[in-house]
């Protein structure tokens, strides 16, 4: 994913379900991507982190599903309604905590 794709967390948290589910199946397609060339996961982390707006929106207990589901390139719409889920849960604690 080029930078200028590549979203912060106070964009993320504006996002509707389906933009939100867009933008994870993005990621999930670079990332894919650099994984068919034949980098490893821990080689991409090494350079960039796809992850890293999503992780103050994203509670603990969702994060490794999100993670596998990535590298794993599972698509379905099981695991993306749980990930959505998380992700709603987590946007509305990361807006309480900058009320703060």
């Amino acid at each position: 994913m080029n930078k200028e794709s590549i979203l912060n967390t106070d964009h993320l948290i504006s996002f509707s379900n389906e933009e939100m589910k867009a933008y994870i199946y993005k990621l999930q397609d670079d990332l894919q991507s650099k994984l068919n060339t034949g980098l490893s996961i821990d080689d991409i982390l090494d350079i960039e982190d796809p992850f890293e707006a999503l992780e103050p929106i994203l509670p603990i207990e969702v994060y490794p599903i999100l993670v596998l589901a990535m590298i794993n390139n599972i698509r379905s719409e099981t695991v993306m309604d749980a990930i959505l889920k998380g992700l709603v849960t987590g946007v509305k604690s990361y807006q309480e905590s900058k009320r703060s």
